[in-house]
């Protein structure tokens, strides 16, 4: 995984759109309504300042500088000229021409349509491995796009559900322990989302937290949260805690100077609660949630940037700086050899996931792809899905198993039907993803919008009953 600020691959698998010459923010910024709706000078002005960042490759400082990126997607927004009209929308809102984040485009279908196509012919793609996308493409399934598999249900808008994002290759940020309890990681701690009362708390604040913590990796269930940070550092804390003059305590461990990458529940016998915590030096650790100890740990020859283990907590995979995932058995000794290996990347994953029944695991990749495998024939892809953007950066499976959900960085969350591979639904909005879940019976979607401009907030979808 790499380090925020430091050099990767910028590549673009298509020429850029020939654009005109760009107007100046003032004069792109120029009159409203219907006199904006046919003008495309702004657009062009927002496409000119992203295109110099893909085809430059560079930041201020000669390096990709992930910051430096967002500041132009966001200057981008500010050209666009458009803001949220609402800070709460519901089913009603969209019958009434509003979309999901508050924004009423009536009248600038157009506009709309050449800002979205702009960003994904411009939106920087980042490679580890140098890798035509073109050919990852090629051996994806194209599914049939259908509507109806979740439904828009209520988006809670504005900073106070703004997702923070402190690695932009670390998207796995928000978490249902049920369809009223929602974790994300805010500006000034973890916040907990219910959204049948439409009530927010903020559960562990940033005081009671290390010194600098930098969250890089979150995960909540079984009765407690845990947060992993950029030097290694992490915090337990219980969700639901008697004691009013003390609630929600905070335990905090420390697994070395490097970067956790992804953590994850993990079911273990004799009740324990146990983490499991993907380190960027090469490691994957157990940790004991009430000891904070690490309980055992495995080494590989590459940084780990996710992990999952099965419902029955015998097998685990393990995704990272590498084109194949491993598959071991979580019981096993630290040299022995990998139940299976997942091959076909083109590029490092970063998310990983097992169905519920462990039959299946997914990985997502930055080669833009979702590959789904049969454990019982592991040797290739059961199936494989691309996206729009960029880089899967999350994956889950539902808890009722018959549906896939992949997050890319920005804009795109995939719902793939797992019976038969053959749907599909794709979700479309504005900004950074931080990150997509289902809740534990399946019967909702929780999406984390980490985007100031284009309207931030937790957008929640219901599934469609037959």
């Amino acid at each position: 995984m790499s380090t925020p600020g430091t050099a990767e691959h910028l590549y673009r698998d298509s020429p850029l759109p020939t654009l005109p010459s760009p107007t100046s923010p003032e004069e792109s910024r120029a009159g409203t309504g219907d006199e904006r709706a046919g003008d495309t000078d702004g657009v062009a002005d927002i496409a000119h300042q992203l295109q110099q960042l893909v085809v430059n490759g560079s930041g201020p400082r000669g390096t990709i500088d992930v910051d430096y990126s967002w500041d132009f997607l966001s200057s981008a927004a500010q050209a666009f000229g458009r803001a949220p009209e609402l800070t709460q929308v519901t089913a009603g809102d969209l019958r009434r021409g509003y979309d999901m984040q508050g924004y009423k485009w009536q009248g600038l279908e157009d506009h709309w349509l050449h800002y979205m196509g702009y960003r994904r012919s411009v939106y920087p793609q980042f490679q580890g491995i140098i890798h035509n996308v073109n050919d990852v493409r090629q051996q994806a399934r194209v599914p049939e796009l259908v509507s109806d598999l979740y439904s828009f249900r209520y988006s809670a808008l504005g900073e106070g559900f703004r997702s923070q994002i402190n690695h932009f290759q670390l998207r796995d940020l928000v978490w249902a322990t049920s369809s009223y309890d929602v974790f994300f990681w805010h500006a000034d701690g973890v916040h907990r989302w219910n959204p049948w009362m439409r009530s927010r708390e903020c559960i562990v604040s940033r005081r009671r937290m290390p010194h600098g913590f930098r969250l890089s990796a979150l995960c909540a269930d079984n009765g407690m949260v845990f947060a992993g940070d950029h030097r290694g550092r992490f915090f337990v804390a219980p969700l639901w805690d008697s004691d009013a003059e003390n609630r929600y305590p905070v335990s905090i461990g420390k697994l070395g100077g490097d970067i956790i990458n992804h953590a994850t529940p993990s079911p273990s016998s004799g009740g324990a609660q146990t983490v499991l915590a993907a380190h960027n030096s090469g490691f994957l650790h157990t940790i004991d949630a009430e000891t904070l100890q690490i309980a055992k740990s495995r080494s590989f020859e590459w940084a780990v940037n996710s992990c999952a283990q099965t419902s029955d907590g015998r097998m685990q995979c393990v995704v990272g700086d590498d084109t194949a995932g491993l598959v071991i058995d979580a019981r096993a000794s630290d040299h022995s050899p990998p139940v299976a290996r997942l091959e076909g990347h083109f590029d490092y994953s970063f998310s990983c996931a097992f169905s519920p029944d462990s039959r299946l695991v997914a990985t997502g990749c930055q080669d833009t792809a979702v590959r789904v495998f049969d454990m019982r024939r592991p040797d290739s892809a059961l199936a494989m899905f691309c996206g729009h953007i960029g880089a899967m950066r999350s994956v889950r499976f539902s808890s009722c198993g018959k549906f896939l959900a992949a997050a890319e960085p920005a804009d795109y969350v995939h719902i793939y039907d797992m019976h038969g591979f053959s749907q599909a639904q794709d979700i479309e909005l504005m900004g950074e993803i931080a990150g997509a879940t289902f809740s534990p019976d399946s019967g909702c979607l929780f999406i984390g919008v980490a985007d100031a401009l284009h309207g931030s907030g937790i957008i929640e979808f219901n599934r469609k009953l037959p």
